[in-house]
């Protein structure tokens, strides 16, 4: 596969995960999230398709990696994040709609909370696994980039390195989600990640790279010579003997003639 090919087809994935940057905008915004969410799934199966048809030719055990890890951390994060949704949906809904009809509602904790609350724990815990694997996932797309160095132009291998290890690191904040303020920086990082990453590559395919000016050494030969006419002689200085038009050397003793 030619690196132009391999140029076309990585800036495709890249572009699809810029989209799937555009839905992380608006995934943490309740209710609408039951909304994005999904969408947010199938873009991110899409670019994995997009890895598959890059990867085809390669056979790169990296590239290979990222891909079944990133499907594995997609599954993981679309589940926690149903999850949390529903349970963040039900408690808000009963805190603010069911002290109207609840006669049994008494207060700020009521009996449907602690469910509710379960719920969302357990939501977390699977995002947070989810995060985990989607950052081995970032580190081999990382190894990929650095191992394949030759197949990037040099003006984006290591911009593209870095906006890797953004998107890594926000998977990483995102693990750590439990601790609230990670959550915002890890929505933020991966942000720049996503954006950053199509920036690069597109960047990078603009502008034609300057070839090394190579001059071409030919190896000069000496023109052939055309032989030199030789004098006509008629007998041979040495024997006598009578010698034939244009030879080099005497029929009967073999003398070199004068030329």
């Amino acid at each position: 596969m030619s690196i132009s090919d391999l140029e076309i087809k990585w800036l495709k994935f890249v572009r699809r995960l810029r989209v799937v940057g555009v839905l992380l905008i608006f995934i943490i915004i309740p209710y609408l999230a039951f909304v994005i969410i999904p969408i947010y799934f199938i873009m991110t199966m899409v670019a994995v398709g997009d890895i598959s048809n890059l990867n085809h030719e390669l056979k790169d055990p990296y590239l290979k990696s990222f891909r079944s890890k990133y499907i594995t951390a997609s599954i993981f994060k679309l589940i926690g994040s149903i999850i949390v949704h529903i349970g963040a949906a039900i408690i808000v809904f009963n805190q603010f709609i069911n002290p109207i009809f609840d006669p049994y509602y008494f207060g700020f904790f009521p009996y449907y909370l602690p469910p509710s609350v379960i719920v969302v724990i357990i939501g977390v815990i699977i995002m947070i696994i989810g995060s985990g694997v989607e950052i081995g996932a970032w580190d081999n797309l990382k190894f990929f980039v650095y191992h394949n160095k030759d197949l990037f132009p040099d003006r984006t291998n290591y911009l593209t390195t870095a906006k890797v290890d953004n998107l890594r690191s926000g998977a990483l904040a995102w693990a750590l989600g439990f601790l609230g303020i990670t959550i915002i920086i890890g929505w933020i990082s991966q942000l720049v990640g996503y954006f950053g990453l199509s920036n690069v590559a597109e960047r990078g395919s603009k502008m034609n790279p300057i070839a090394p000016k190579i001059q071409e050494y030919q190896t000069l030969s000496p023109p052939p010579q055309e032989p030199q006419p030789v004098e006509l002689i008629e007998f041979c200085p040495m024997c006598g003997s009578k010698v034939s038009k244009g030879a080099t050397f005497c029929a009967e003793c073999g003398v070199k003639l004068v030329i």
